[in-house]
């Protein structure tokens, strides 16, 4: 029996409840409690905040497809965010007026709307067609910004266009013609600064976003785990920065406190149903052969990077191809190179627009060395 797939309408008009509270700080209390993957509390407060229809409907939106993918679902959490765009789109057209004083956070929230479109195809491996709802949306928040410079939120998503395009210009030669691949990752990269240091409801996100970046397109480690100390104090529940962090820590040699990481991530997966409970087992057993590859205990690394390979999520392509590259990376340092090159082969082939990629067509040139 297929799950029942939330409406948007459902979501917007379920349990609405007045509040006196200040908007501003309710929206940030909902953002923090979704951050930390409390998910009904969060909606909840969305619902109590005073703040315009529109915006209140693109955070119900996000955090509703934000809770299906951690839970495994992602064809539903897909099919609901295009299903979910389509009636939020109605709103936010009607709400469009350029003589309401909330005109430009309207106009930057229907950016990011639709940039969240984006991901779907993203999601998908349909990376041009991401790209391209990505610059519709970030048109629009850009827009928004210049109109007001105080609208910081803005700043994650320009920055988000900005450093993935670059990303998709040294992978994609079509993009990289239109586009400085090295000058627009500098300037995604600044704007996810700007976003840490000054944005509040997207801070978050924001740390996020560049503890994802220095763990696996810059290697950055000493930067990453700056970050993902600070996210752990405040979202110890978000297991994708968990995740994150432990893996930084293992790959900076801070085993003890990696394992300290690891040993409590069972204790933040108790909410999942089977499916989350499932793709999050997975995760760990990823993070679980870095570590004995990085500890040199090359046998039980590959067991666990193949259980990865066999078992993974659509989701989650990334995950396989950076445990195939790590087989690779292993073989290569036992002096295995048919080996090696085998399993750099299906990395390149995978044709995804990740690090993992451009590593491995290097090590197809020249052997692995640390």
């Amino acid at each position: 029996m297929s799950r029942k797939i939330p409406t948007l309408t459902a979501l917007i008009f379920f349990f609405l409840l007045p509040c006196h509270i200040p908007a501003d700080s309710l929206l940030v209390q909902g953002v923090h409690k979704i951050q930390n993957y409390q998910f009904p509390e969060g909606q909840l407060l969305f619902r109590k905040a005073d703040i315009p229809e529109p915006v209140r409907t693109f955070y119900l939106l996000n955090s509703e497809y934000m809770s299906l993918k951690i839970n495994g679902h992602y064809a539903e959490a897909n099919e609901f965010l295009i299903e979910g765009i389509k009636e939020a789109k109605d709103i936010f057209d009607s709400a469009l007026d350029k003589n309401n004083p909330e005109y430009s956070k309207i106009l930057m929230y229907y950016g990011a709307l639709l940039g969240l479109k984006s991901q779907v195809f993203m999601a998908e491996n349909k990376y041009l067609q991401g790209y391209y709802h990505g610059l519709r949306g970030f048109e629009k928040v850009k827009t928004a910004y210049n109109l007001d410079t105080t609208l910081t939120d803005a700043l994650l998503a320009m920055g988000t266009y900005e450093f993935y395009s670059g990303i998709m210009a040294q992978h994609y030669s079509v993009v990289g013609a239109a586009i400085n691949a090295d000058k627009a990752i500098r300037s995604g990269l600044d704007y996810f600064w700007q976003a840490w240091n000054r944005g509040e409801r997207s801070k978050a996100e924001a740390g996020h976003l560049l503890l994802l970046i220095y763990v696996y397109e810059m290697h950055d480690y000493p930067k990453a785990l700056r970050i993902g100390e600070e996210l752990m104090t405040e979202y110890p529940g978000n297991l994708e920065n968990r995740s994150l962090y432990a893996e930084a820590l293992i790959l900076s040699g801070h085993f003890d406190l990696a394992d300290k990481i690891l040993g409590e991530f069972d204790t933040y997966t108790s909410w999942l149903d089977k499916e989350g409970k499932r793709v999050w087992d997975l995760r760990k057993k990823y993070i679980q052969a870095v570590y004995a590859m990085e500890k040199g205990d090359f046998e039980t690394a590959e067991s666990l990077f193949q259980e990865v390979i066999n078992k993974y999520c659509f989701e989650y392509q990334w995950q396989k191809n950076r445990s195939l590259l790590k087989i690779g990376q292993m073989a290569d340092l036992q002096g295995n190179r048919k080996k090696a090159r085998r399993y750099y082969q299906q990395v390149v082939d995978s044709k995804e627009t990740t690090r993992a990629v451009l590593e491995a067509k290097k090590y197809l040139k020249k052997p692995y060395s640390p």
